[in-house]
């Protein structure tokens, strides 16, 4: 009887030291993963936080050039020489010049199209249009900000489900292999142990 319960010892125990190295296996495989898988996103994220600062630099710099410029502008004279810089671009150049009544025209040609602005205006048109230019600058920065930060955010999701997953042992298929494995051993270490008892 005492050799057949030594098998028995010895079968449980080999089934025992058979799980756990595969356990520590399992473990150190979830961890490697969990680990690449971390990386890959720390670097998803720091190229979309480094694109961030980036446009955020050229942003600043943006509106730090518009400021100046709108503070060179102080009269009437500077905005109507500077206008022309901050018009948007048009097919053909826009000048703002008084029209020559007085002069005859030539046969055929009809008066170019003039824009007169007053001369109170012109100080306020001008700051208005860098603000126009500003807040377009602001707003094509703060879209790529968005769409980055949509970027993190999937990547800060994949990551932590990843962790989760790890965490838990995997997905539901791999525990499910797992546990399936584990339940065929237990049978054949118990019909082993069974057919040892009955000799």
């Amino acid at each position: 009887m005492k050799p057949k319960l030594d098998i028995l010892i010895f079968a449980a125990a080999l089934v025992a030291v058979a799980f756990l190295a595969d356990t520590w296996r399992s473990a150190r495989r979830d961890s490697q993963q969990l680990a690449a898988t971390l990386a890959a996103q720390n670097s998803t994220i720091q190229q979309a936080a480094d694109h961030e600062k980036q446009r955020d630099s050229q942003l600043a710099t943006v509106l730090s050039t518009i400021q100046a410029q709108k503070r060179s502008v102080q009269t009437p004279q500077q905005a109507s020489d500077q206008l022309l810089s901050v018009l948007p671009s048009l097919p053909l150049p826009v000048s703002i010049n008084a029209p020559d009544l007085s002069a005859p025209l030539p046969p055929g040609e009809s008066p170019s199209t003039t824009l007169s602005v007053p001369q109170p205006d012109l100080v306020p048109l001008y700051d208005d249009l860098q603000n126009c230019r500003a807040s377009t600058a602001e707003t094509d920065a703060l879209q790529k900000d968005l769409s980055d930060e949509k970027t993190r955010s999937a990547a800060l999701q994949h990551e932590r489900d990843a962790a989760v997953a790890a965490a838990h042992g995997g997905t539901f298929f791999v525990r499910l292999k797992r546990g399936a494995k584990w339940f065929a051993i237990g049978l054949a270490a118990g019909a082993v142990a069974a057919a040892a008892a009955h000799r």
